[in-house]
């Protein structure tokens, strides 16, 4: 539909909430409920509206371009042209999200997201002597093009560990057995030693690493990055940087760099883009030297939506009905690393609001999550999940997330809570859904307690997504099913069979030739009913339960990951090998 241009012109200068309003993007009554809300909060109203989903970015920035009279530009990726990088420091384009566009004698073009920059806009005026144009873009825009300026003008890791190789004896090198201090703070402190972590560490951002290892051998060092849920080799600098490289992240996380026998555990907190970091560092000793492994968390509350963690939508509806529920426990189940808190804190977010009272209880608290009180477990001091979790029942709460119910007294506690009518969500380590509920079995607790107060169990695993820009149909060979012990029914497996032909990539430089790009989730749910509560109090175990929940309509892990690969999301290969594990 085309935008009336006369209608447009005629918004300059009105209040952005009634502009929203005018071009429809805001109901009336809407915003005055909005309004009254804000002002309990720090937020201006068009940053208020978009955290809370009621606008787009898109449809802020055009507000704002029509109230302001400043050019909004949607498509600022097809046409630019960085300049002025050495007058204007990289630190600040990334501070402000401003980056400068183009130049002429006399001015500059300036783009940025956030119209009340004018102390920094007013510091470009001083930096270039010029005048300052202004247009609007998406933070995401601006981040990027930072992102590619910073690329033209950085070194990599990989060009560092070559100079370092060419260097032999021009920097200090301390051997394996060396204990002073002072020695190693020096070494460390080497200016090519913290560009080379620090490049390491924005590398691995940049790549969307999730962990870094840092892996010492005979013959030298290997750094890792753990990609969509894989090891990467990338970096091997020289055996003989080892100490000083690892004594570098200990600086950084605050640890004793001096002591090298025991194992340690520190944090890092950096910036990357217009996001926070949070670095957990692990350090245990082996006869070669230290073994390091950063954890990197990447603060951003965007991930935890349902909506964006690939559940179907009838799953979907059942997992929102049952977060509904006031009262009873929500357990997700699955190994290590396949995304249950990730799915915990979506299942929060989409229920938290000002009425309701959320404290988790965490080990460790990975994400901070706005408006919830989050509890860090501490073995030393005996706050334990139980001992912590008794706490939390005396802080009038609502809903109760523990991070994992380990033992009987935790489990016996969370169903306690959930009997005087707390909603709690938990996890355990099982491979399915109906071993969730063997497992809390195991642990001593009661059939009819758990019959009685848990809503549902949830497993899940993370399948790594078909990269788009290389994925091509393949045709692939139904016996695999056999080979794997799966026995075609109706369905999805049918509807497979009869398609022959499936997705896969073999790679290309956009997915660092891995053929693959993100992941994404598969599920499976049982929802307690009558018939799961009688094979719960008649003890059952978990492959009956599993059986007679696939009779009652219970779609499997890998059915859910086979309508993926139909789909053309996922290969089969990948989702038969998150299966196996």
């Amino acid at each position: 539909m085309p935008r009336d241009k006369t209608k447009e012109k005629s918004l300059l200068g009105l209040k952005l909430g009634e502009i929203l309003v005018s071009l429809d993007k805001v109901k009336p009554e809407e915003l005055d409920s909005m309004l009254i809300a804000q002002k309990n909060t720090t937020s201006r109203l068009g940053e208020f509206l978009l955290q809370r989903n009621v606008i787009t970015e898109d449809d802020l920035l055009h507000a704002l371009s029509l109230q302001l009279g400043i050019e909004y530009k949607r498509d600022l990726l097809k046409n630019y042209s960085v300049v002025l990088s050495t007058k204007i420091p990289y630190g600040f384009i990334r501070k402000h999200n401003i980056v400068i566009l183009r130049e002429t004698d006399d001015s500059v073009e300036v783009a940025l997201n956030d119209t009340s920059q004018l102390e920094a806009i007013e510091n470009i005026k001083t930096m270039t002597g010029k005048n300052v144009k202004l247009v609007l873009a998406k933070k995401l825009d601006i981040l990027r093009i930072a992102d590619i300026l910073a690329g033209e003008e950085s070194e990599s890791a990989d060009k560092i560990i070559e100079d370092m190789k060419g260097e032999g004896e021009n920097i200090k090198i301390l051997g394996e057995t060396q204990e002073r201090e002072e020695d190693v703070l020096d070494l460390a402190n080497e200016a090519p030693i913290i560009k080379l972590v620090n490049l390491m560490i924005t590398e691995a951002l940049k790549e969307r690493a999730s962990d870094i290892h840092i892996e010492p051998s005979e013959e030298g060092v290997t750094v890792r990055y753990r990609i969509d849920g894989m090891l990467y080799n990338t970096l091997s600098p020289p055996k003989r940087y080892q100490l000083a490289i690892i004594s570098r992240v200990k600086i950084m996380a605050n640890m004793n760099i001096a002591e090298n026998r025991l194992p340690q555990d520190g944090r890092i907190k950096v910036k990357y883009g217009s996001n926070d970091v949070d670095i957990r560092v692990s350090t245990v000793p082996s006869v070669v030297g230290e073994r390091v492994v950063m954890r990197l968390l990447v603060k951003d509350e965007r991930r935890f939506d349902l909506l964006k963690l690939g559940m179907a939508e009838e799953f979907l509806k059942n997992f929102r009905a049952m977060l509904k529920i006031p009262h009873g426990i929500i357990i997700v189940s699955g190994p290590t690393g396949c995304g249950k808190t990730t799915t915990l804190y979506a299942a929060i977010k989409e229920i938290n609001t000002p009425e309701k009272n959320i404290i988790t209880i965490e080990d460790p608290v990975e994400y901070r999550i706005k408006g919830i009180s989050q509890i860090q477990v501490n073995p030393k001091i005996n706050l334990t999940f139980a001992q912590g979790l008794r706490s939390i029942l005396r802080q009038d709460p609502e809903v109760i997330m523990v991070g994992e119910i380990r033992d009987r007294e935790t489990a016996e506690i969370a169903i306690q809570a959930a009997m005087t009518g707390h909603l709690v969500f938990s996890t355990v380590h099982t491979n399915d859904a109906a071993s969730a509920v063997v497992r809390l079995l195991d642990m001593g607790i009661e059939p009819y307690l758990i019959a009685s107060t848990v809503t549902g169990f949830l497993s899940q695993r993370l399948v790594r997504i078909l990269c788009p820009s290389c994925k091509k149909p393949y045709v692939f060979d139904p016996s695999i099913f056999q080979d794997e012990g799966i026995l075609p029914r109706e369905g999805t497996y049918s509807t497979l069979l009869k398609r022959k032909s499936i997705y896969s990539a073999p790679g290309c430089p956009k997915c660092n030739n891995t053929g693959f790009f993100e992941r994404v989730g598969i599920y499976e749910i049982i929802k307690v009913n009558d018939d799961v509560r009688k094979l719960i109090v008649e003890k059952r175990d978990a492959t009956y339960i599993r059986g007679r929940c696939n009779e009652m309509g219970m779609k499997t892990l890998i059915e859910d990951g086979l309508e993926k690969v139909l789909k053309g999301l996922t290969s089969l290969d990948e989702v038969l090998r998150v299966i196996r594990e």
